[in-house]
């Protein structure tokens, strides 16, 4: 079974990468993980704080409100992911004001093959006390379970973005589309995705937005109604730490220096190397300025954002000469 998504050229002009993490994508794509019999390796970190805060806390009420919308298979209401939004707060304001109609559409195309309890058919009806229980119990999860956690998150969707932005630049989007990280096939002009079911999406001029996702797993996804606006949810490479810096160079630099300059690999704003390396955003930057300074990194604007990559020396620093040091560069070539 597949997704096959159909492109046009217009289509292919109009595709962007989400530049930031979707706080609702996130939060039904994290219970999908809650609910997993078999969750990979790579989310126990964050599946025991989960099951930490069930133990500390009354989050099962809300837990059975969401789980009911959002079982551990099969489709979930699109109003629960609102299209270009930014933040949860902006999300949530959005969710609570989705009219009537649009919510008993949403529900009735979820809940055709299983049986809808009273609460859901009253929030179907725009009952305005179940429409608050379901935001109050969003708003709880959203809070112990995942903010705690966000930074990871930011992190690796980040991370995600850079690599993909890196495949535009080298190919188009013809080959951000090849790349095997989405979880399709690109046999222009379709892109074939592994689904629960077989499905086509016509994009039809309208382009598509990518969405790297922390907690999407297996399957991308994407909305049940094609009349939305195109989007494919998709699985972020979860990448490893960067390596402890070594020895020799720790010696040299100091032990935050280093570990700073080897988590310039790849190319991040200040803000990720922050994350990267466990520091402040300000000792990120005062570092990034003394390694900027001895020709280790170069460092660009980008709108408000300030990117740091690695130069060769720097390169050869962090990870040992290769075989390039045969030819030693400037010290500021990038």
């Amino acid at each position: 079974m597949a997704l096959r998504i159909h492109f046009t050229a217009d289509d292919l002009a109009r595709t962007v990468v989400r530049a930031s993490p979707d706080s609702m994508w996130e939060l039904v794509n994290s219970l999908h993980v809650l609910q997993s019999r078999r969750p990979a390796a790579v989310y126990r970190p964050w599946l025991r704080h989960a099951r930490g805060r069930l133990a500390a806390g009354d989050f099962r009420r809300a837990l059975r409100l969401l789980t009911t919308l959002v079982p551990p298979r099969g489709g979930f209401p699109d109003f629960l992911t609102p299209a270009d939004t930014d933040c949860f707060d902006t999300s949530l304001a959005l969710i609570r004001a989705v009219p009537a109609a649009r919510l008993e559409r949403d529900l009735a195309a979820v809940f055709r093959r299983r049986a809808a309890p009273p609460w859901v058919r009253r929030l179907a009806g725009g009952e305005r006390q179940v429409r608050q229980e379901l935001g109050y119990a969003l708003t709880a999860y959203h809070r112990e379970f995942l903010a705690p956690y966000w930074p990871r998150v930011d992190e690796c969707v980040h991370g995600e973005r850079s690599r993909r932005g890196r495949d535009i630049l080298d190919g188009g989007v013809e080959q951000l589309l090849r790349q095997r990280g989405l979880c399709g096939r690109w046999d222009p002009p379709t892109l074939t995705c592994g689904y629960p079911r077989d499905r086509d999406l016509c994009l039809e001029g309208r382009g598509i937005t990518l969405i790297p996702s922390y907690f999407c797993t297996r399957y991308p996804v994407t909305f049940i109604d094609p009349g939305l606006p195109p989007l494919l949810v998709y699985p972020a490479t979860h990448e490893a730490r960067p390596a402890a810096p070594r020895a020799a160079l720790t010696d040299v630099l100091g032990r935050t220096r280093a570990v700073i300059l080897c988590a310039l690999d790849p190319p991040c704003s200040t803000s990720e190397l922050a994350l990267r390396a466990g520091v402040s955003i300000g000792s990120a930057s005062k570092h990034a300025t003394k390694l900027r300074d001895a020709g280790l990194i170069t460092s660009s604007r980008h709108g408000g954002t300030m990117r740091h990559t690695l130069t060769r020396l720097g390169s050869d620093l962090a990870h040992g000469p290769g075989p390039r040091a045969r030819h030693p560069a400037p010290a500021t070539e990038v």
